[in-house]
Parts: C-alpha cells; sequence; structure tokens
C-alpha cells in the first residue's frame, strides 16, 4: 500500500532545542512567560459577593504586638464608623473576625482602623502581596491586608465595601471623626500600596533577568553541541554528516 506524507507545513511557533539558538528566540520567550505571569497577577478581576454567605477568612492570625487589639472606645457611644468593621465588648471596640487592627504596632499614637486580612498570603519573604490585589492590598508586618474600606469577596480577592459578606454594620454608628488622623493613615497606606509595586516589579525584573539567563546558556550549549564539535563537519545543503 502506498503511503502518503502530510503536506502540512510544519508548526511555525514550536520552541524546539535548536530553535532556541536563534538570537531573537531567548527574549521572545522571557518575555512571553512574564506577560503570562503579569497578566494573570494584575489583570483586572469581576469582584464576586454572589457566590458565597460569607466572605473567606485568613486562618494565620494578625500581625504579633503587645496590645489587646482595640481600635476604639464605646464605654459612651457607639465605635466610631471610621474605625471599619468592629464590635463592642466591655466598653473596648475590637475588629470583627477577618480584620486586623491598623497601624500593626505596639506603641502608635495616630488612629486606628480595622482592615481585612487577605487569605492564604503573606509577605515575610517576598514583601509583596498580590493575591488580593496588586494596588489593592499591601504588606504590613508580614501580612497581607486590604486598603481600608475594602472587604474580601468570594474568589479571596479585595472588593469595595469595607464590611464582610453576610455581616449586617450597625444601624447606629459613631460618626465623629477626626479628619487630620483619618488623612495621615491614609497616605500611609498609599506609601505602601506604592512600595507593593515597587517590590513586585523588582521581582518581575530579577524572573526576567534570571530567565533570560538561563535561556542564553541553553542557546550556547546547543551552538557549542552543533558547530564546536570535532566529530561533525558541516556540508553545503547546511546538513549534519558524523564525520
Amino acid at each position: 500500500p502506498k503511503r502518503f506524507k502530510s503536506q502540512l507545513p510544519p508548526f511555525k511557533y514550536c520552541i524546539t532545542w535548536q530553535s532556541l539558538g536563534t538570537p531573537a528566540m531567548p527574549v521572545k520567550l522571557s518575555f512571553a512567560v512574564l506577560l503570562v505571569l503579569t497578566v494573570h497577577i494584575v489583570v483586572v478581576h469581576c469582584y464576586d459577593d454572589s457566590s458565597c454567605s460569607v466572605s473567606p477568612k485568613a486562618t494565620r492570625g494578625c500581625p504579633m504586638a503587645l496590645n489587646t487589639g482595640a481600635v476604639g472606645s464605646c464605654m459612651f457611644t457607639q465605635c466610631s464608623a471610621a474605625r471599619g468593621p468592629t464590635y463592642c465588648k466591655h466598653g473596648t471596640c475590637y475588629c470583627v473576625d477577618g480584620y486586623c487592627r491598623y497601624p500593626a504596632s505596639t506603641i502608635h499614637v495616630q488612629a486606628r482602623r480595622c482592615r481585612a486580612s487577605v487569605p492564604h498570603s503573606t509577605c515575610h519573604l517576598t514583601r509583596t502581596c498580590w493575591k488580593g490585589g496588586l494596588t489593592s492590598s499591601s504588606c504590613v508586618k508580614g501580612s497581607c491586608m486590604c486598603r481600608s474600606g475594602m472587604h474580601i469577596d468570594c474568589n479571596g480577592k479585595c472588593a469595595p465595601g469595607w464590611y464582610p459578606i453576610g455581616y449586617e454594620a450597625p444601624a447606629e454608628l459613631n460618626a465623629t471623626v477626626n479628619l487630620d488622623e483619618e488623612m495621615e493613615l491614609d497616605r500611609q497606606e498609599d506609601l505602601e500600596i506604592a512600595a507593593n509595586v515597587a517590590m513586585f516589579s523588582l521581582w518581575v525584573g530579577l524572573g526576567a533577568a534570571l530567565l533570560f539567563g538561563a535561556v542564553t546558556v541553553v542557546r550556547q550549549r546547543s551552538r557549542a553541541m552543533t558547530s564546536g564539535s570535532p566529530e561533525y563537519k558541516k556540508l553545503r545543503d547546511d546538513k549534519l554528516l558524523v564525520a
């Protein structure tokens, strides 16, 4: 029986060891990998508050500090709305479950508020947070927290709206706000977000350099195997023949 060979041309963008030897291939491969990674992390996602009854909660706890975790007083009035999602216990305001006190310091003189903790996310080593959102979360003493005024949606991302899913805000809250203190906290969070983006960019640049270096080494070794070995000689039709 006759055998018919396929007339289809070879796949143009198939990556082989020979293609890695081309000058532009390491750059293209590095760019493609980093582009996919960056789009996966930075891409704008749709907020989802309807597929779960409560917001996902972090299980690792809040940053360690030598204090009770109080964010205000409710001895004579309700907890201030500027503190975020809180509850009153024995005359003291505390953050609800899934939120941590901010600033996360032992001694401070500025106002305090509650920020949502991003589930399954830490920044002890990388010092950057991306699971909750690159520009909507920041690293606070090794923990990733959403910006003030945001909660955790059903996908584990930071979404607009301070109170978590399934939590009803108290009907009456103390509306007293120290504008200067709140603006100072907002500026502090802005600086943390900027540092978060800068650190992420640094890691991306480092990854690009390592990937480019690895592909370049593979390319050099591939060229050495095909052109520098005395066991091969090159013919006019650019084929390799064993000597």
